[in-house]
């Protein structure tokens, strides 16, 4: 498990976000999915704001080698 500041989580966020736009605007056809997770980012974005000051990330399932 790793510890993130909220700052850092919420930046990446951001990033990811822009990027997903940038790619939306540019291959509309191709793209078409962002919009969904493009909302479901700023969801994330405004439950997290102000209200935490540290994130603990941890795998939601962990695949082992057979």
């Amino acid at each position: 498990m790793i510890t993130l500041q909220a700052t850092t989580l919420r930046t990446a966020l951001i990033d990811y976000r822009s990027e997903l736009i940038r790619l939306l605007n540019n291959y509309p056809v191709i793209y078409a999915d962002n919009k969904k997770v493009i909302s479901e980012l700023d969801a994330a974005l405004i439950s997290i704001e102000g209200n935490i000051s540290t994130v603990n990330i941890s795998p939601a399932t962990c695949i082992t080698n057979p």
